[in-house]
């Protein structure tokens, strides 16, 4: 309110420069409130995936989504190989198409625009030659082809007949190059050979899962756990427990280790729950 006409004329003055701040404060604030909801709001990234392959034809909708999704959308879909290099973050690089009913090698090279990548075409006896495996680097590397064994390139079905093969070697090949592969499918074919379903070979089962630690998958911390405590094959048994080093369930496991019937393993217990011991 305005002051009245029996203030001095300073306190006036002052009583009017203090109204007119406080109500400019209250107009700025209050102009202030009014952009910010005027102000439209910035909407989260939509992603989206949707990908079919019908006769040999692909329809898809790809909005933002990390490569590797959809490249193991595709690999449960085709008998065509998908290799993404191994520079190739297929985690986080991230694509965007719209295709309707294309043929599968054109839908893939629009697909794959914005990366280097190699197409194979092949065929056995006299059948036209067909797309059998694409090779997708980050874009501007890719600056030579070199040969790699069948295994590397062969789609995931071709890959999976190879475990009923009689010779050892070739089921570990088959194993090994699943497990490189992206796609949930093949992930779980690699634990059941390892868990010793799908596999009986102790030899080929050491290999495999040293394999699968040092390519970084993510082993189930109860798979290793059961491995540790009750597989029949003590390296299994030992590099288990060592791959369960910081997990929370390695203590409870190092202390079951303490009685495994090789001298080894309760030895590598005892220095694991004195390392947990000192922390």
């Amino acid at each position: 309110m305005r002051p009245t006409k029996t203030v001095l004329a300073a306190g006036a003055i002052v009583g009017v420069g203090l109204w007119l701040l406080s109500g400019g404060v209250e107009a700025g604030h209050a102009n202030a409130r009014q952009r910010e909801s005027s102000s439209p709001q910035r909407a989260s990234p939509v992603r989206r995936l949707s990908v079919t392959v019908h006769q040999g034809r692909l329809t898809a909708t790809v909005q933002d989504s990390p490569i590797g999704s959809v490249l193991e959308e595709l690999d449960s879909q085709t008998d065509v190989a998908l290799i993404p290099a191994d520079d190739l973050d297929i985690a986080e690089h991230r694509i965007s198409v719209q295709l309707a009913d294309v043929p599968l090698d054109e839908g893939l090279r629009r697909l794959l625009k914005d990366y280097d990548t190699f197409f194979y075409y092949g065929g056995v006896g006299n059948a036209p030659s067909s797309l059998q495996a694409v090779w997708i680097y980050p874009k501007g590397t890719a600056s030579a082809l070199r040969p790699v064994p069948p295994e590397a390139w062969a789609s995931s079905k071709e890959l999976e007949a190879g475990f009923a093969d009689r010779s050892p070697e070739v089921r570990e090949q088959a194993y090994v190059a699943l497990l490189l592969r992206p796609g949930s499918a093949g992930r779980e074919r690699v634990l059941q050979a390892i868990r010793g379903v799908s596999e009986t070979d102790e030899a080929v089962r050491q290999r495999l899962l040293s394999s699968a630690i040092s390519n970084g998958m993510r082993l189930p911390p109860d798979l290793l756990a059961d491995l540790a405590r009750w597989d029949g094959s003590e390296g299994i048994r030992l590099m288990a427990l060592d791959a369960l080093v910081g997990d929370p369930i390695v203590q409870e496991t190092a202390q079951a280790a303490l009685t495994d019937s090789s001298q080894t393993i309760r030895k590598r217990a005892k220095e694991i729950l004195a390392e947990l011991a000192v922390r």
